[in-house]
């Protein structure tokens, strides 16, 4: 009988030692996705402050967009009425220049051609 309730005994460790040994597998496994959902967690943070801070640039480069847009139209809409009262950006005298100085570029340009 005493060998019996050593042998019982003996299990008992054994049984022990083996969820012992379980929970401590079991323990490093949930140290590890601990580990890993905070990595998470904090790289998760980091992409929402980019997002916003992205968020904000685009705003910005609308606006200047935006005005950028208003000051072509406002220039157009220059243009249009000097035209329009028979005034130019330029003189004769310039436009004269500039259409001999294109030409010359041109025939410099064929000439490499």
């Amino acid at each position: 009988m005493s060998d019996q309730i050593i042998s019982t005994e003996t299990e008992k460790e054994r049984d022990f030692k083996r969820l012992e040994n379980v929970l401590r597998v079991l323990w490093e496994k949930v140290r590890l996705v601990s580990d890993a959902l905070i990595k998470l967690r904090e790289e998760n943070r980091e992409l929402k402050e980019s997002i916003s801070s992205l968020k904000l640039k685009e705003q910005e480069w609308l606006e200047r967009i935006q005005q950028k847009e208003k000051e072509i139209e406002e220039l157009r809409s220059k243009l249009e009425e000097m035209q329009s009262d028979g005034r130019t950006l330029l003189s004769k005298e310039e436009v004269e220049h500039l259409k001999l100085r294109l030409r010359d570029l041109i025939a410099k340009i064929n000439s490499r051609l």
